[in-house]
């Protein structure tokens, strides 16, 4: 991009620039199965209460009635966002029949779920998507399109960006809007030619009895991370998108979308996407791409929601040093080779580690240390890169290094299920309606924001105050806010949102 990075980094010191640094806003969208408690996929309808999937944003069902899919708002910091992961996954729990759970990896309970992939193929209600649905289960397979995960949508700060584009850019970009997109291109750059790391540092699908087809016989289980190999989640071979260049990856997609080849952008299943809320690729590049939306997450057993905030603190920190490193010149090369390392991470056995890891993965851990210090990072940044350390010197910590311990007849049924059964009963012995709010919010608020979400309203959890607001309509409630729930916390949403009524599926 033509930096000088010398000017860049003193300006990022200044205080205003450098509290905007460390304001990233992050969303989260998680995939889970919802089993019975021997493991086998739950036939049990998607719960009534929450049946508003054609408009709401938090809690919806993915490729099957079974997968709950669940995505927070846009919020600065990982901890927030992780906030509100733990809010819907604990509503979601208390409707749930008392023999389902919350199945905690990314792939299906094995050998279990094998019995049931032929019902899963038609357990499917949401009859205004059943094109795109019998499409993608025709082209991919329904164990691809069940793979459980999170994506991490990031985001910078507008006025950093802003401040950044008039200070040293506005003489080599023709507008704003151009820079942005090609400063979120580099940053996806970056990523992918760290992907393996990623692989390495949050692989866990070890193991599938679901994907006998999929994977070749010589292939010795367990390895890292299926899901993030060239066996999981991804195109075909030749239906994939370069990053070499902006222009190029955007030619390329756009060239699928006007041929057939994508059903639509959903079907780009690249590491990393570049994205604009509601907007096709034109759309994103004449408005401007505003958020990256990175793919590369197994679910994260360990992890109460599925991913810590550890994690999402050591993608930020390694994203905003990003936009202060150059590319490597031999950059198309280098890309090709990040293709292939993440494949070789990721079919590696879980506690193997070539010797080019780990130079590699602590050349970069010491650049993220020198960031940490010249720019004064906040505390947790500096512990995200401690567990980071640990885990490329002691590959048994990694995520997929301790599930190697925790396998059983080659499979990973009997600690999930460990894991679902401990997950519900601490979330139906909760003492608070949202226990992760609980201490901001009063019983009667988190019991009208738990009603919001379940109807599709939009929330907006304020540090005083919650605010609600479908459209234009709004209300606020203060945080100790109490009401008359005599006929129900959603009675008090109704009566408010009239509207939401229109939001049941009929």
């Amino acid at each position: 991009m033509g930096t000088d990075y010398d000017q860049l980094k003193a300006a990022l010191k200044e205080p205003s620039l450098n509290a905007k640094l460390f304001s990233s806003q992050f969303g989260l969208e998680a995939k889970k199965h919802r089993i019975l408690t021997n493991g086998r996929a739950s036939r049990y309808p998607y719960p009534e209460n929450l049946r508003s999937r054609q408009y709401n944003i938090y809690l919806n069902s993915g490729y099957t009635d079974d997968m709950m899919d669940f995505e927070t708002g846009p919020v600065v910091g990982a901890k927030n966002a992780v906030r509100q992961l733990k809010m819907l996954e604990q509503i979601v729990i208390s409707h749930l029949r008392s023999d389902e759970r919350l199945w905690p990896l990314s792939m299906a309970p094995g050998p279990t779920y094998q019995h049931d992939l032929e019902y899963l193929q038609t357990a499917f209600t949401k009859k205004w998507d059943q094109g795109t649905h019998d499409y993608l289960g025709k082209k991919y397979g329904i164990v691809q399109e069940i793979l459980g995960d999170v994506h991490v949508n990031f985001s910078l700060d507008g006025e950093l960006i802003n401040e950044i584009y008039h200070r040293f850019y506005a003489d080599r970009y023709p507008n704003r809007i151009d820079f942005q997109n090609h400063l979120y291109f580099k940053l996806a750059q970056k990523f992918y030619l760290y992907q393996w790391l990623f692989t390495y540092l949050y692989g866990a699908s070890p193991v599938s009895e679901d994907m006998p087809h999929s994977i070749p016989e010589d292939l010795e289980l367990p390895v890292r991370s299926l899901r993030c190999s060239d066996y999981g989640d991804d195109n075909f071979t030749n239906e994939q998108v370069t990053y070499t260049s902006y222009d190029q990856h955007f030619a390329e997609l756009k060239h699928f979308m006007d041929n057939g080849t994508y059903y639509s952008m959903k079907e780009f299943f690249g590491p990393v996407r570049l994205r604009r809320h509601n907007h096709d690729i034109d759309g994103a590049l004449h408005k401007g791409i505003d958020y990256l939306e990175f793919r590369n997450f197994d679910l994260d057993p360990l992890s109460r929601t599925g991913i810590s905030d550890d994690t999402i603190n050591f993608l930020e920190l390694m994203l905003l040093n990003s936009i202060l490193s150059p590319l490597p010149d031999n950059l198309e090369e280098q890309l090709a080779e990040a293709k292939k390392r993440n494949n070789e991470v990721a079919l590696q056995k879980p506690k193997e580690q070539l010797p080019w890891m780990h130079e590699e993965a602590m050349q970069l851990i010491v650049e993220l240390q020198n960031f940490i210090v010249e720019f004064n990072a906040p505390r947790e940044y500096q512990l995200a890169l401690k567990f980071v350390q640990r885990r490329v010197d002691d590959p048994s910590l990694t995520l997929s290094g301790q599930l190697a311990d925790q396998l059983e007849n080659g499979n990973l049924l009997s600690f999930g299920l460990k894991i679902a059964n401990d997950r519900y009963t601490k979330n139906i012995n909760f003492q608070h309606p949202l226990q992760a709010i609980s201490d901001v919010y009063s019983d009667d608020v988190q019991q009208l924001v738990k009603a919001a979400i379940e109807l599709g309203v939009q929330i907006d959890l304020q540090p005083t105050q919650v605010v609600l607001h479908v459209g234009d309509h709004q209300e606020s409630y203060n945080a100790q806010a109490t009401f008359d729930f005599s006929k129900g916390a959603r009675d008090v949403i109704l009566s408010d949102f009239p509207e939401v009524q229109d939001f049941q599926e009929k």
